[in-house]
């Protein structure tokens, strides 16, 4: 058993190991019930710590062109679950504008697969916890810090579906034998979330990453709007471009905005103040 370097970013995450045994690889992944500050217990309540163990395992079907990674068992330690699942050989090609468009529509499929539904708490607890103690600090956000309660309030609104919850492109593995599909792994808390937001982690993650310019986000922000929508259609939703931009856009303003370094900052609170 072999531990992965990773950095500590999913409070829920507890280690990663790759199990190697003649003829297979196994990736093991141990997720934990979250200890809670007690200043932020009561805004985030009981942490859904489960909800990756539980979409792997559940019966729901993903569209066409994703899947989940292989099951191959489950250890559940009661505050411990340990995922034993395929070790996913990963293709070496480039995020190009095509499979930002195919990830964008299949993600479009999966929210018209699960469509509906009141808010979620995931946004709300983004904004109460983390981002009012310490994000609303940075000066060149501030005029946007201002508006958070009424954007809440405007996504709130929207259309809402139970999506990836973070679908960046390092969470839609590309698999060398299949390379048109993904992989999807890390899926976040599974509640209803503003129709869009799964675009916003797609658009970002890599930028995030130090792997894209950020002069190149507009366009891809363009294209996965489009794919989007028409994944959308497949699935006989009728939702319009404004409420998906609103959805898209809003939902990254309270979730990379105020953590971003400058020049993806000021990129992300440039869409969000125009909405």
């Amino acid at each position: 058993m072999v531990p992965i370097a990773f950095r500590p970013i999913a409070v829920t995450t507890a280690a990663l190991y790759r199990v190697v045994t003649p003829g297979e690889s196994v990736f093991v992944k141990v997720l934990r019930k979250p200890r809670i500050p007690a200043d932020l217990a009561e805004v985030v309540g009981e942490f859904p710590w489960r909800d990756e163990a539980d979409f792997l395992l559940s019966d729901f079907e993903l569209p066409p062109g994703m899947r989940r990674p292989r099951v191959v068992r489950v250890d559940d330690f009661g505050d411990r679950i340990a995922l034993w699942l395929e070790d996913v050989s990963v293709a070496d090609v480039s995020w190009d504008l095509p499979r930002f468009r195919r990830a964008a529509l299949a993600l479009g499929r999966w929210a018209g697969r699960r469509f509906g539904g009141p808010p979620g708490r995931a946004l709300r607890v983004l904004y109460e916890g983390r981002l009012v103690r310490d994000a609303f600090l940075r000066p060149d956000c501030s005029p946007l810090a201002a508006r958070m309660p009424e954007l809440l309030s405007r996504l709130e609104t929207l259309p809402q579906a139970n999506g990836h919850n973070d679908a960046c492109p390092q969470n839609l593995l590309v698999p060398a034998d299949e390379p048109e599909s993904f992989v999807v792994i890390d899926v976040a808390w599974q509640c209803p979330n503003p129709v869009g937001a799964d675009l916003g982690q797609l658009l970002v993650g890599l930028a995030q990453a130090g792997r894209m310019a950020v002069s190149d986000l507009p366009e891809v922000r363009e294209a996965i709007i489009d794919a989007y929508l028409e994944g959308l259609r497949l699935e006989h939703r009728a939702v319009s471009r404004e409420e998906v931009v609103l959805g898209c856009d809003g939902t990254l303003a309270v979730r990379s905005a105020f953590h971003s370094e400058p020049e993806l900052a000021e990129y992300l609170v440039e869409r969000a103040v125009a909405l």
